[in-house]
């Protein structure tokens, strides 16, 4: 199982809905994906034990995973792009 974590603030429906895309994505590509969502406004995280974080406003620093911007699902601009690049970077790692 893949661990993805979004993390923004007041874009919590836009997080949920990348959530479920990612998923269904994921099922797509035979791979198991448990997604996140984290609002950062409510409370900072501790335990950063992810595949990959996606961050919809730049938060995080010095991560021990890959770190991609999520501002593509906010806008809808280049979000198959987006995916491709989750996708690629969690099968990549199941390798």
């Amino acid at each position: 199982m893949k661990k993805v974590l979004i993390a923004g603030g007041l874009c919590g429906t836009t997080m949920l809905r990348a959530a479920e895309l990612i998923k269904d994505v994921g099922n797509e590509h035979d791979l198991d994906i448990d997604v996140t969502v984290h609002d950062l406004w409510a409370s900072s995280l501790e335990d950063l034990s992810y595949d990959l974080i996606i961050e919809m406003f730049p938060y995080f620093e010095d991560v021990n995973c890959p770190l991609i911007s999520g501002k593509p699902f906010i806008s809808r601009i280049k979000e198959k792009d987006l995916i491709k690049s989750i996708m690629a970077i969690l099968e990549s790692d199941s390798q």
